[in-house]
């Protein structure tokens, strides 16, 4: 009997081990489902010429559901793809142009030494790099650049794209993408390409973009961005300024930022970006942002944030130079690790021909103000 039991115990134990050693050597494979909610009550003093009370989907960052897949290869190499969901949580509805994956779905190739490539519907550079230093993110708030012309807001990405993210030295990496127009006879119809690099080291973050799109939007569906690039009332300069019906030919977006962690819970971001606009019908218009916010934590739940947006505008082929002011205040309280709750006012105002009052996410105002007031929850898991 206490020989069977010897035997048992051995058996077991060989058993563990194996367990163990399988478990270490698919320890680097994962399949996760991840997402984000965010749910909030606004006030607009003008929304179209009226005074507006709604629920908004997606304040302080939209609402997502994604697929993250990690295949260990070996040797430090994998294989990785996404497929990323975005909703909007009042109506259920699909966003990004109604598309099953629409903020994102790739698949790729990843080694520690060599870097990511990867295939499919993906983000620019602007957002990899910038968005996360920019004031509707860092200061938790909706001051973004007239339009999102800078797309710091991911209002579109990009289909049929291929992207290279290279490994990270001393604090140092860079990307590159092509985004293909799938236009037989015409490759540059609805093209687009890019490139852009970042550093982190210590309290110091700096990053620098370009991006640019040759004839975007509709007129091709099938190229890089179609109908998520000029959807919604928000989205300004995407035709000419003289003809509605002529749009843009070429789009060149080129900008660079920061973000100094000072210590003890304070933190200074700031961007300045160029976007040049070229329509068809031969005029032009270039907006240049200036982009400063701060953020200070009074505990390691309770944050308080403030940012400046100034907006220079510059038209061709049209005597206007309009000019946008946009600033916010925030305070958000982290309930727990993932779920916090917030409150937010931003207010923009606009002046010179062509200059239209408009914050990201509600109609234009009629007046030459916005001023929008969000109070709102949001979780991730």
């Amino acid at each position: 009997m206490k020989q069977k039991k010897t035997k048992l115990y051995k058996a077991l134990c060989a058993a563990a081990v194996i367990a163990s050693v399988s478990s270490s050597a698919h320890a680097q494979s994962s399949v996760t489902l991840y997402g984000l909610i965010a749910e909030g009550i606004g006030w607009v003093n003008n929304e179209g010429g009226s005074h507006n009370f709604m629920m908004m989907s997606g304040t302080n960052l939209n609402n997502r559901f994604g697929v993250n897949i990690v295949e260990d290869l070996g040797g430090g190499d994998r294989a990785v793809a996404v497929l990323e969901n975005g909703f909007d949580i009042t109506s259920g509805k699909l966003e990004q142009g109604s598309r099953m994956f629409g903020r994102q779905a790739y698949v790729g190739l990843g080694s520690d030494t060599a870097g990511t490539l990867t295939l499919g519907r993906q983000y620019d550079m602007f957002w990899d790099y910038l968005t996360p230093l920019m004031s509707a993110v860092v200061a938790n708030g909706l001051a973004d650049h007239p339009g999102d012309a800078d797309n710091l807001m991911g209002s579109w990405r990009y289909s049929n794209s291929v992207k290279y993210v290279s490994p990270t030295w001393n604090g140092l990496n860079a990307e590159a993408f092509y985004a293909f127009s799938n236009q037989a006879g015409d490759f540059a119809m609805n093209r687009a390409f890019g490139a852009g690099a970042g550093y982190h080291g210590g309290p110091l973050k700096l990053a620098l973009a370009f991006t640019e799109l040759d004839e975007p939007g509709t007129l091709n569906l099938n190229g890089a961005v179609s109908n998520d690039y000029s959807g919604v009332p928000f989205y300004f300069f995407r035709t000419s300024p003289v003809d509605a019906n002529a749009g843009v030919s070429r789009q060149r977006n080129l900008g660079v930022g920061g973000q100094y962690d000072f210590g003890h819970g304070l933190r200074w971001n700031a961007i300045v970006d160029v976007v040049h606009f070229e329509y068809q019908d031969g005029t032009s218009f270039t907006q240049t942002n200036y982009d400063t916010s701060f953020s200070y934590f009074l505990t390691h739940a309770l944050s308080f944030s403030a940012a400046y947006v100034y907006s220079a505008g510059k038209y061709g082929g049209v005597n206007a130079n309009p000019h946008w002011n946009t600033a916010s205040v925030s305070v958000d309280y982290q309930l727990s690790k993932r779920t916090d709750v917030y409150l937010t006012d931003s207010l923009q105002t606009a002046s010179g021909p062509y200059a239209v009052a408009a914050i990201y996410a509600v109609s234009p105002s009629t007046s030459s103000n916005q001023n929008l007031v969000v109070a709102g929850m949001r979780t991730r898991f």
